[in-house]
């Protein structure tokens, strides 16, 4: 396996630097490598400048997005290197999954909005519907990161969404309206309201769309608010949002209906989706000499109705509570900073499966609990103004419950884990940067990871643990900057829900491995050009299974693009993205003997601003590629899957006022 990953990886290498170094177009977020620029990020729970962190933050910038094609997180998350995007049930609610977990991609990327975890603990993708595009002030990537400052499901990396907080002395406001493919109609609108101590900000969002496939009707509704006190030294906040979406589903079809009709829903029926929910985050930062603390006290709620293979209602509720505290000293004549914290959590599920006869003879009613307590900690250490080193560790104590009343039923379990991290970084005199990472990480397992609502039993499955390694550097050559990467996961007690057999098991241990290459240039002043080349390699390393690929996972990933000024205020962006072929879902013995085909894609987008007007239109899927992000293997010969949208257009106008 060693000789095999070393000649893929030395292939891949060549593959990326040619891509690189021949300067391909990419993405028109030419922003996605870090860069020396002033850029405040939060990846350590407090504010600190990008480049004096060990480890490397990618940054998605305000003005990345409104020049992007996205008309969402996941459409914007596609375009980062290491990130994969799929459709598993026709939502826009899309899982995104960081270096290669296949089908539980989501479960392994942490996702936190204003540094707050929102990823779900279920078998379901994050609700990003409720996070409004135009709300986003910037959101940060950190790739393999985030286990001993957030807690579990980051082994795969941590996505931070960072949404606008009100700008001092200022009165603004913004309102829009877009029109696209599948009578797609979107409209946001903003207030900002702030004096020198005192401010409001307010985002609302609305979408409605027939989307492509058949019995895919969409509505979705968002509202965000922050309103804060500003002084020197002390900042206060309450952060509120609501949403609602309404949802019909079109299911997977098969193979031979996706020749006939690639646009029928599966299930002439229908199934639907509709849920609202809504959070409360109250909290503040205050200074003391060069000490910061922090706390935030948070609050989110879900209602869910929904049926496909069973109809379901389920009510959610988390709780939170996180003190934390940042100390910069000096020893020996080292400068050190200190972030040391605590989590708390409760999460709570209520649902009811109801009686469905023509696949479940039975009522179901599971409530469900988890507990998180943890301690955590992590000190930086400054060798020299060129060589930083930071090391950290996090205590988690999880204690998580099911109970079925209907079939009295119930299962309960404590678990104590622990987390760490060393990251070192060095900086060159020449504007060059090497660094390495080791540590572990965790993942523990969800209300349906241990609870099937099919067969109603209760699984007792072990957390998954992960043995993380990355080495990498960063350098600039000319106009260039660039990034190589090289990482591995060695995992045990991998969590996987088996999509044929509807069971919840413990993996034999697994390992994902990869190499990352982007780079970007601006060849001139109105150029900006981006290129990226992604292998990935998942495989199982022991077991019945052991050297077969993972499913889902493509071993090659391509991201192109450019934005180039054509005259002042006037901006053609343009992306393509190469996804390779990829096993599908269910054949972990790796015997379909055929593979998800591969897929690339084209996005343009030109855009002019004027007089406070942002005019935009734009092509997704311009070559009409007739692709699926996610199918799985229903038994030979064959597959069902998701057919993805085909060519479609989008228009849209913004009118910004002071």
């Amino acid at each position: 396996m060693q000789s095999s990953f070393v000649k893929n990886s030395t292939k891949g290498i060549g593959l990326g630097l040619l891509a690189v170094l021949t300067g391909f177009s990419a993405v028109a977020a030419a922003q996605l490598i870090p860069t020396a620029s002033e850029v405040v990020v939060t990846a350590t729970r407090f504010q600190d400048l990008q480049q004096s962190l060990p480890v490397g933050v990618t940054v998605i910038t305000e003005a990345d997005i409104r020049n992007s094609t996205a008309g969402s997180v996941p459409d914007l998350l596609r375009q980062v290197p290491g990130i994969q995007v799929r459709d598993v049930v026709g939502s826009p609610n899309q899982q995104v999954d960081m270096r290669g977990f296949g089908a539980f991609g989501d479960q392994n990327t942490l996702v936190l909005l204003d540094g707050q975890r929102i990823s779900e603990n279920e078998q379901t993708s994050v609700n990003w519907s409720a996070i409004p595009l135009s709300s986003i002030e910037r959101i940060e990537i950190m790739r393999g990161s985030g286990a001993v400052l957030y807690g579990g499901g980051a082994t795969g990396g941590t996505i931070n969404v960072i949404t606008r907080s009100p700008q001092k002395n200022t009165r603004s406001g913004y309102a829009s309206a877009g029109y696209g493919s599948y009578n797609t109609g979107d409209y946001r609108a903003g207030l900002n309201l702030a004096s020198e101590n005192t401010g409001l900000v307010v985002h609302a969002g609305q979408i409605e769309s027939d989307n492509y496939r058949d019995g895919n009707r969409l509505r979705q509704q968002n509202a965000q608010a922050d309103l804060r006190y500003m002084g020197e030294r002390l900042t206060l906040y309450a952060k509120f949002g609501g949403d609602g979406q309404q949802l019909r589903l079109p299911n997977a079809i098969s193979e031979a209906q996706i020749a006939v009709n690639r646009r029928q829903a599966g299930n002439p029926l229908g199934s639907y989706s509709d849920m609202s929910g809504g959070y409360a985050n109250l909290g503040g930062e205050f200074k003391s000499g060069d000490a910061e603390f922090a706390l935030n006290a948070g609050y989110r709620g879900r209602e869910t109705n929904s049926a496909m293979f069973l109809t379901t209602k389920t009510s959610v509720t988390v709780k939170s509570l996180t003190p934390r505290v940042k100390l910069p000293f000096s020893i020996a004549g080292m400068s050190h900073t200190l972030v040391a914290g605590a989590d708390l959590e409760d999460w709570a599920s209520d649902g009811t499966a109801l009686e469905n006869p023509a696949f479940f003879a039975t009522l179901k009613r599971p409530l469900s609990t988890q507990r998180n307590r943890a301690l955590y900690f992590q000190d930086s250490v400054a060798f020299s103004p060129a060589t930083v080193v930071s090391a950290g560790m996090r205590l988690h104590r999880a204690t998580y419950a099911t109970t079925d009343i209907a079939s009295s039923t119930s299962g309960a379990s404590e678990r104590d884990l622990r987390a760490f991290e060393v990251l070192a970084r060095h900086r060159f005199e020449v504007p060059v940067s090497i660094y390495g990472k080791f540590g572990n990480s965790f993942r523990v397992p969800n209300v349906n990871d241990n609870y099937s609502l099919f067969t109603g039993t209760i699984a007792q499955l072990e957390p998954q643990t992960s043995h993380d390694r990355e080495v990498g550097t960063e350098f600039k050559v000319g106009s260039g900057n660039y990034r190589l990467a090289l990482y591995q996961m060695d995992l045990n007690n991998e969590i996987h829900f088996n999509p044929v057999t509807f069971t919840n098991v413990n993996l034999s241990p697994t390992q994902r491995r990869g190499l990352e290459v982007e780079g970007k240039w601006q060849p001139t002043s109105g150029l900006n050009t981006f290129a990226s080349y992604t292998h990935a390699t998942a495989k199982f390393r022991e077991g019945s299974f052991v050297s077969n690929d993972v499913p889902l996972v493509p071993r090659h990933a391509v991201r192109l693009g450019a934005g180039w000024e054509l005259r002042p205020g006037t901006r053609l962006n343009t992306l393509a993205t190469y996804t390779g072929a990829q096993v599908f879902d269910g054949d972990e013995t790796n015997t379909f003997g055929r593979k998800m085909p591969a897929y690339t894609v084209v996005d343009m987008k030109l855009s002019h601003e004027t007089a406070g007007w942002l005019l935009a239109a734009g092509v997704r899927n311009l070559f009409n590629e007739r692709y699926f992000s996610y199918g799985v293997f229903t038994g030979f010969p064959t597959f069902s899957a998701f057919p993805a949208p085909e060519r479609s257009l989008f228009a849209s106008a913004q009118y910004s006022f002071k």
